[in-house]
């Protein structure tokens, strides 16, 4: 923010109209010598009345500039007025746009919190609001990039959901996720947007694993979320063919076929960023890799939905592994 600018003290005042005075006895002074050394030999007071004059011209001319550059400094300081004005109305207008949402509310709130409290509040409460303003910036560019695993990001995409949600789970990322408590708050959540009468949405989950010796520890997992309502199926990359294995295996859900959550893992499988994206030429190809997979993963291959042996299949055919 931009600090106000000081008034102009009574000292400083005085202190320039003194000079401007002392300018001119100067001026006043040095033309009264000056006539006296030119016209030594010529009597009478036009000496006095010269240095007068000249002195009286320099005062005014000092004047007249001081208060050319005062009206200079009010015509930018009413410039600059106009142009707040300017983009306070066009703030205005966008955000009468957004009434029903918390813009107004954040607006408000925002100025009571600094108005009040200890310093650090106000720094935090700067902070928050810079924060939101990077997401909303990044966010017309139709992607955003977080730090570690979002899961605020989650829980509000979970919430704004209103068609289906599609999710694919490896174990890289997902280890030891299920029987945290933001797992606990997703899974709730999730269960809340299925039985919702005005919403009913699917969710269907994929889950990962490298080998089949992997699916009895998922068992657990599996039915719980099943109970829940949420469509969960298994699939081991062993067992299927090479084609289905190209391309990276990331954790990702995609949200009303429209915007996906992607979780990226560093090199020591931990969660080092979360990106939502809804360009469409980059959720497409999720959307078709996840559809891909969990035909490979149909139940009806396995006993009680967890498979015992997955087959990829390609029209109703079982391509050969090879």
């Amino acid at each position: 923010m931009n600090a106000p600018t000081s008034p102009i003290s009574p000292y400083t005042g005085a202190r320039h109209v003194t000079q401007k005075l002392l300018v001119t006895v100067v001026v006043g002074g040095a033309v009264y010598l000056l006539t006296n050394v030119v016209g030594a030999d010529e009597e009478g007071p036009w000496q006095l009345v010269l240095s007068v004059l000249c002195g009286g011209i320099v005062l005014i001319v000092q004047f007249l500039v001081s208060f050319v550059n005062q009206m200079h400094a009010v015509k930018d300081s009413v410039d600059k007025r106009f142009a707040d004005i300017g983009k306070a109305t066009k703030l205005f207008n966008e955000v009468e746009k957004l009434r029903d949402d918390g813009v107004p509310r954040l607006a408000e709130n925002a100025t009571k919190v600094v108005s009040g409290g200890p310093e650090i509040l106000h720094e935090f409460a700067h902070e928050e609001i810079n924060r939101l303003a990077g997401v909303m910036e990044d966010l017309t560019s139709l992607s955003a990039e977080s730090s570690g695993e979002n899961h605020d990001w989650l829980m509000t995409l979970t919430k704004c959901t209103r068609h289906s949600i599609d999710a694919i789970s490896t174990t890289v990322v997902d280890d030891g996720f299920w029987s945290t408590e933001p797992a606990g708050r997703y899974l709730t959540a999730q269960r809340e947007a299925i039985l919702d009468p005005a919403r009913r949405i699917r969710v269907r989950r994929l889950f990962i694993v490298k080998r089949p010796e992997e699916f009895a520890a998922l068992v657990p997992i599996c039915t719980e979320q099943r109970d829940m309502g949420i469509d969960v199926r298994v699939v081991a990359l062993e067992e299927l063919p090479p084609y289905f294995r190209r391309g990276k295996m990331i954790d990702f859900i995609v949200f009303d076929g429209a915007l996906s959550y992607e979780i990226h893992a560093d090199q020591l499988s931990v969660n080092s960023s979360t990106t939502i994206n809804a360009r469409a030429n980059e959720v497409d190809p999720l959307i078709r890799r996840f559809n891909l997979l969990w035909e490979a993963a149909d139940p009806a291959h396995s006993p009680n939905g967890v498979p015992g042996q997955v087959r990829a299949r390609t029209n109703g055919t079982t391509p050969d592994p090879d």
